[in-house]
């Protein structure tokens, strides 16, 4: 099944991707965005290489110019394709699908993702069969060398990263990027900060060795690595490097949800702000910052209340950290580079900083995809405080909460539910469970 979204394109590489298909989401893409020059790259899954070179030869008959960054992290395109003022951008990613999954994530001029409309104009170009007539003059094709500085460069000038000291503090960081498209920029990030950087899963072969979603039940080798040798703080990343979880300098993979909670504590200390997340990020977040503005599940849709309200940090509970001043976009980078800096300025662990922020058991649950699920009969399950629609349904308690909602990547119902004890999240989510019977 071939899936599209507000994320893009994305299916089984083998089953799904052929030149001819490449060619229909290429001629749209540069229809709907009146491409004539695009920046690409890829995240290291075996088939990218193959379908870059669909992807490149799509648009170079049509006569758009490409700059090929390789091998590059989702939030590296994003910089470099507003950056350099292309007209478009193309990430060759199926983010934290399996290996034998691929897609297409495509980026406007300022490097957001299109918006949830932009998508829908292109994949209705794609199926009224629209395809452009090829030009006498092929478009250029060139390497992009430097897009890894640069990326780091505009991540290390944010005002929110002390540099000088975090480099000071001369941190023993083990990182695992699963042989993704972070293995070798987020190394260089962290030397360029002083740190002594310990790899496991970085050689960039897009050979995954470990399931390639960073939740802690999937980070057993980065916990040993950083007990075996001492580390202060490990970090783990998705294939195409915008989303980071962390393990703590006791060897324990706390939880993607505490990327952005730590990321954000940082952020306060330079900057009083609200902050943006989507719907099923943890409470965690509130106990920080209590002006949290809760959107739609998915990057764009927090990224657009960003910009309407000009609030400068917000990103989302799967380890996505989001800072206005370097991009508007999911990053690892940033978000190592902020935890660094809180613990650098903080003279505590990793550990206890987390012991500081009130806890709460979330679970992240799913079924399989049923169209006969309707969301406003759901309405009488429980007896909550609020109600809210925007995204699924989701009902809220001044402690706890569950939200349900369509994936927007795959064909499955999502449950999350978080509240203060492991008995409370599994009672809401059971209760749910029979219901849908």
């Amino acid at each position: 099944m071939l899936i599209r979204s507000a994320s893009g394109l994305r299916g089984i590489a083998e089953d799904h991707f052929t030149p001819e298909l490449i060619d229909k989401y290429i001629s749209a893409f540069i229809s709907t965005q009146n491409i004539k020059s695009c920046v690409i790259g890829r995240d290291g899954r075996p088939s990218g290489k193959q379908i870059t070179r669909w992807v490149i030869n799509a648009l170079q008959k049509n006569g758009v110019n490409v700059d090929n960054c390789e091998l590059a992290t989702t939030p590296t395109m994003q910089i470099m394709t507003e950056k350099d003022n292309y007209d478009g951008g193309i990430v060759i990613t199926a983010s934290h699908n399996p290996s034998e999954y691929n897609g297409l994530k495509f980026l406007q001029t300022d490097g957001t993702f299109l918006s949830p409309e932009q998508c829908e104009d292109l994949f209705k170009a794609v199926d009224q069969n629209i395809l452009l007539e090829y030009t006498d003059s092929l478009g250029v094709v060139e390497k992009c060398r430097t897009a890894n500085d640069e990326h780091i460069d505009r991540v290390l000038a944010a005002k929110c990263i002390d540099v000088e000291n975090i480099r000071k503090k001369k941190f023993k960081v083990v990182i695992d990027a699963v042989n993704g498209a972070g293995s070798f920029i987020l190394p260089m990030l962290c030397k360029g900060l002083g740190c002594d950087v310990i790899t496991i899963n970085c050689n960039g072969n897009g050979s995954f060795n470990r399931v390639p979603e960073p939740l802690a039940k999937n980070l057993g080798s980065l916990e040993q690595k950083v007990l075996e040798v001492g580390a202060d703080v490990g970090f783990a990343t998705d294939p195409d490097g915008d989303r980071l979880s962390i393990v703590s300098n006791k060897g324990q993979a706390i939880g993607e949800e505490y990327s952005l909670v730590l990321a954000v504590k940082n952020f306060i200390n330079y900057q009083k702000s609200k902050v943006v997340t989507n719907l099923s990020t943890s409470m965690m977040l509130n106990n920080i910052v209590p002006e949290t503005i809760r959107t739609k599940i998915g990057e764009a849709h927090v990224v657009q209340q960003m910009n309407k309200l000009n609030i400068p940090i917000g990103g989302e509970g799967n380890g996505g950290v989001i800072l206005k001043e370097v991009h508007l976009g999911r990053d690892s980078l940033v978000a190592a580079s902020m935890i660094l800096s809180l613990l650098s300025s903080s003279n505590k662990s990793i550990s206890d900083e987390i012991e500081e922020i009130p806890k709460y058991i979330m679970i992240k649950d799913m079924i399989r995809f049923d169209s006969k699920v309707n969301f406003d009969s759901l309405e009488s399950v429980f007896d909550c405080d609020e109600i809210n629609k925007l995204d699924g349904i989701k009902f809220i308690w001044s402690d706890k909460w569950i939200h349900i909602r369509k994936s927007n990547t795959e064909p499955i119902i999502r449950i999350f539910a978080e509240a203060s004890t492991l008995e409370e999240v599994e009672d809401l989510i059971n209760t749910l469970k029979n219901y849908l019977k």
